[in-house]
């Protein structure tokens, strides 16, 4: 019971909303641009549901996820450093890197790991026929609010790969 409430607490203090049941701008399954990668992030997991887990690639916002639900948004050729996170003070963020090709679509399942009420984001690389066997029971997500250092996404949010572009 102290562990439910302690989520409660948790998700009722995000400074992020997202919505539910949206239509996908972009598809989990099929091809990505041929100039730029496509990432789906998917959080289907039975707990937790309550808390928001907030995605920033290369500190850029691209999405967040909520129960059992998903985004997808494309990505620069390049080096990229992909962020889940739920901005509580007692939980870990997660951090993958990737490079990201053109034409190529990544799909990043979402979980987490519950130490007495402090949540680490877990991160990894999975296929497509997992994906989208875990698409299937989850919502389209996108985020609706956020902090005002932010901005919300566009409908189809993109992240800039990490090039030192002073070198350039």
């Amino acid at each position: 019971m102290k562990r439910y409430a302690l989520t409660l607490l948790c998700a009722a203090c995000s400074p992020y909303s997202i919505s539910g049941g949206v239509q996908a701008p972009i598809s989990a399954t099929g091809t990505a641009r041929p100039d730029a990668g496509t990432v789906c992030v998917i959080r289907s997991s039975p707990w937790a549901r309550a808390v928001t887990f907030v995605v920033h690639d290369n500190q850029t916002l691209v999405g967040a996820t909520k129960n059992h639900s998903y985004f997808c948004y494309e990505a620069e050729v390049g080096p990229h450093t992909i962020v889940s996170d739920t901005f509580d003070s007692t939980d870990h963020p997660g951090k993958i890197q990737i490079a990201i090709d053109p034409g190529v679509r990544y799909w990043l399942l979402q979980d987490h790991e519950n130490s007495f009420g402090s949540v680490t984001s877990k991160l990894a690389w999975i296929d497509e026929e997992l994906a989208g066997d875990l698409v299937k029971d989850c919502d389209y997500r996108v985020i609706t609010e956020v902090p005002g250092h932010e901005h919300v996404p566009p409908p189809v949010p993109y992240a800039i790969a990490s090039y030192d572009r002073r070198s350039r």
